[in-house]
């Protein structure tokens, strides 16, 4: 670097003791004479405007100044023609085009009197004016948000004394700035409020915030309802205060309190009518249940809400056979956004039993979309013939259950009397021929015993008397293993037995595992019966409903199929099926297939009692389908 400093260098000749402080100082150090020459610059000068110090002695200060900043250089040298010492920022342009701020300092060099040039330091402050910038953005935002946040802002400190307040909640108190200035944070809300704020302030000054509902104390009395959200105030991860906002409920409250007056009234109103109405959403979930309603389908209005309408009531056709939602006209006014009337139909209590309904569908709309629909029902079946029909019922019913009952005494006892004394002799010694005998009298005296249990059963089932248990049972494993216990005869019968069960299908399910059990051997063991050759094949599946609760378990659909090659079903006899004491393949001269014709009666009161359906499709020569579902609940 040149270091003539020319009518200066004297002066700086007899500082050569501080001349390394200059020369390694890290900010610009440099001297002008009054003509604006550079007379000494420090490396740090160079560094910063990125021009080397001979360069720098051919320019001037305003060469390098920002565009926007000539008239400023201009005023500040001139001022030094009378100022001692000037402090300043400026903006200016380094070599290489990028702009950096300087904080320059101008102190004046006099000799004996005389003011000879101008001694400056620069020092390069670029990053701490963005931040200050930044700073400033942010102060203005957070005031912005303060003094014109539509809800009420206050900010106390940690002992609860209030520090500020925005405008919007000096409006909402009546109370000026000054007079809420330091009074505690219990004194802006009603008395009774004081240990729920007590707890709420606690809580914010351990870092937590929070939401709750209470109510403003106004200058003149008036109670303001406010939604409260406190915060913590944190500074370098240290609470120093608390932050409540505080939103004005006030119409809020009353336009709910409004509406639910009008709802209970309009409650009032649909509980009084006669007719059942229910609505549902557009997923086809029940919303509402009207009393006459949940009567005349035996639920409890709670018991009918959120959950799948079709799956409860409108399963199934009167003959029994899937109605497949598709297919139903709630749904498809739901869909086509049309209303429907519709008569011939049935809904089906919770009790399994069905009645004959007339029914219109209204669909709702948002924003001019299907949303749901609402249903309004009436059982039209005839009450004078309900009630002949039921007494007869009861009358017949109460009959062959004395009758049942007098058999269960009279003929098992005596037959496992017979039994017991058959299987001792059984065990004592008996010629071969005497042996024979013996077991075609076991055989025959536990055939006998089987069909007076079916009977027992199907009288059960009939009469209501029968319970169902409601227990979680490994479900895949009794479908195998019930499935396995015919493996040995159908390989006997030349028939070949596969079992097939869906990807997804729950290891467990809750329900009653042994009437499963005797539905799923039974239907199965038909099967076999009546297939002498060709295949069997059985497919089970379980359809998972979304949950409806957050503790509940989830509703599921059990779908059994058991398809067979066997002999099929004559079109004629279809109807005689699930009959009791029917005998579809019965004859004089063929006594192949006989039985007591009770299996698929006791099956199919068994599935409806546990709310299910069963049907079959048949084609003679053919083979048959037996399906059933019922519905379940699982834990997966």
């Amino acid at each position: 670097m040149n270091n003539s400093f020319g009518l200066l260098g004297e002066t700086f000749a007899e500082s050569e003791m501080y001349r390394p402080l200059f020369v390694h100082h890290p900010d610009a150090i440099y001297v002008m004479n009054m003509a604006g020459d550079l007379i000494y610059a420090n490396p740090a000068t160079e560094h910063i405007t990125g021009y080397a110090f001979e360069e720098l002695q051919k320019m001037k200060l305003r060469d390098f100044s920002a565009d926007r900043e000539q008239g400023r250089t201009l005023k500040y040298w001139n001022a030094m023609n009378s100022e001692k010492k000037l402090e300043f920022k400026l903006d200016i342009i380094r070599r290489d085009g990028k702009e950096v701020t300087l904080s320059i300092t101008y102190v004046a060099i006099e000799q004996k009197g005389v003011r000879t040039g101008i001694y400056a330091i620069a020092k390069d402050v670029t990053e701490q004016e963005r931040r200050n910038r930044k700073l400033r953005e942010q102060e203005r935002i957070y005031r912005s948000l303060f003094e014109y946040n539509p809800a009420g802002i206050l900010s106390f400190d940690t002992q609860g004394s209030c520090l500020s307040v925005n405008p919007n909640l000096e409006a909402m108190t009546g109370y000026s700035q000054v007079e809420l200035s330091a009074r505690p944070y219990t004194g802006f809300f009603v008395p009774e409020l004081s240990e729920l704020l007590e707890r709420r302030f606690q809580y914010a000054l351990s870092g937590h915030s929070g939401n709750f509902e209470a109510q403003l104390l106004g200058k003149d009395g008036q109670r303001t309802d406010v939604n409260m959200t406190s915060l913590p105030i944190i500074v370098d991860e240290q609470v120093l205060g608390v932050y409540m906002i505080a939103l004005d409920i006030t119409d809020w409250k009353k336009q709910m309190q409004r509406s639910q007056e009008l709802t209970d009234q309009y409650t009032s109103i649909l509980n009084a009518v006669s007719e059942g109405i229910f609505e549902i959403n557009r997923e086809g979930r029940s919303v509402f249940i009207n009393q006459a309603g949940a009567r005349m389908l035996g639920y409890e209005k709670e018991e009918f809400r959120n959950v799948y309408n079709h799956d409860l009531i409108h399963h199934s056709r009167s003959d029994g056979s899937p109605y497949p939602i598709e297919e139903c006209p709630i749904h498809r006014s739901i869909r086509q956004g049309v209303s429907q009337e519709v008569t011939g139909e049935v809904f089906w209590r919770k009790d399994g039993t069905s009645f004959l309904v007339q029914y219109r569908v209204n669909p709702l709309f948002e924003n001019g979309e299907p949303a749901g629909a609402v249903v309004v029902f009436k059982d039209v079946t005839s009450e004078g013939e309900i009630v002949r029909q039921k007494n007869e019922a009861e009358r017949g019913l109460a009959a062959k259950t004395k009758f049942l009952s007098l058999m269960s005494h009279e003929l098992r006892t005596p037959l496992g009397g017979v039994l017991g004394m058959a299987e001792l002799m059984q065990g004592t010694e008996l010629t071969p021929e005497q042996q024979d005998y013996m077991e075609v009298l076991l055989l025959s005296g536990r055939g006998l015993q089987t069909v007076v249990d079916r009977v027992l059963d199907f009288n059960a089932a009939e009469s209501g008397t029968l319970r169902f248990e409601s227990k979680p049972f490994p479900a895949r494993r009794l479908i195998e293993e019930s499935v396995e216990a015919f493996s040995v005869q159908a390989e006997a019968s030349d028939v070949e037995l596969s079992l097939r069960m869906s990807e997804n299908f729950p290891s467990e399910l809750v329900g009653d595992a042994g009437k499963l059990r005797q539905i799923v051997v039974g239907l199965i063991g038909n099967a076999v019966k009546f297939t002498p050759r060709g295949k069997i094949e059985v497919f089970a599946e379980c359809l998972v409903r979304p949950r409806t609760g957050q503790e509940e378990m989830a509703r599921c659909v059990l779908k059994i199929e058991i398809r067979d090659s066997g002999i099929g079903i004559p079109a004629d006899k279809m109807e005689l099926l699930f009959q009791p004491f029917s005998q579809i393949h019965s004859s004089i001269l063929d006594r192949s297939y006989e039985g007591t014709g009770l299996g698929l009666a006791i099956c199919k009161r068994w599935i409806e009692r546990m709310g299910g359906t069963i049907w079959a499709e048949s084609q003679e020569g053919i083979g048959s389908i037996f399906s059933f579902t019922l519905p379940m609940l699982s834990e997966e």
